[in-house]
């Protein structure tokens, strides 16, 4: 479902998506007046969520689709990539941000990813908050086990396969997330992501490598 309010920028993402065999666009939405009754009529897979509408609050928004809405995954489009405005739409449920000047591709891989239960952002967007993390280190409070479980957050894996490359219960995976996101006091995979890559325990290019990107 595609919520953005210029109808020429509209149609070139419609355009975009209706190459793809894999994606169908099932509804757009211009105001966000009416965005999240539409979410709830359509119940669209991936919301790509314009940041910037008439009637709007990205981030309430966005809080209350994850609550109400919980089996729609949210990708922002936007033009800015402020930190505190990026941070804030993460933590309220976005699974994805994408800058509306990066290349086509990088949106099929937002929704690609995020399809496929992995959080996706900007590379600058990920430099941007690499530099909010650098000053401190909270990965240095993790376990062994913890660091170990967040590596192979980090390269995409989900929660059942994590459990299988440690011969250990889907529950204890949950254990030691949950661990990880106090410790890190991070709200989202990609916040806890962002710490690994920063603390130097896993590259960027070795994520891109186990993504296929």
């Amino acid at each position: 479902m595609l919520a953005e309010d210029h109808h020429v920028v509209r149609a070139a993402f419609a355009a975009l998506l209706a190459k793809e065999a894999d994606m169908r666009v099932v509804g757009e939405v211009s105001d966000g007046a009416n965005l999240l009754a539409e979410v709830k009529r359509l119940k669209p897979d991936i919301l790509l969520m314009d940041a910037q509408m008439p009637n709007h609050k990205p981030i309430a928004v966005a809080k209350q689709i994850r609550r109400d809405c919980p089996y729609v995954q949210i990708v922002i489009l936007s033009a800015y990539n402020l930190r505190d405005y990026v941070i804030g739409l993460l933590k309220a449920g976005a699974m994805g941000y994408v800058l509306k000047d990066d290349p086509s591709q990088a949106l099929l891989h937002a929704i690609r990813a995020v399809a496929g239960g992995r959080e996706w952002v900007s590379p600058r967007v990920s430099r941007l908050l690499l530099d909010a993390v650098r000053s401190e280190n909270p990965v240095e409070r993790l376990t062994r086990r913890e660091t170990e479980v967040l590596r192979l957050i980090a390269i995409g894996r989900k929660n059942n396969e994590i459990a299988i490359d440690l011969t250990i219960s889907d529950q204890t995976v949950k254990n030691h997330i949950t661990n990880i996101f106090r410790k890190l006091n991070a709200e989202t995979r990609v916040e806890a992501i962002l710490y690994a890559i920063s603390s130097h325990l896993v590259s960027v290019e070795a994520i891109r490598v186990e993504l296929g990107l």
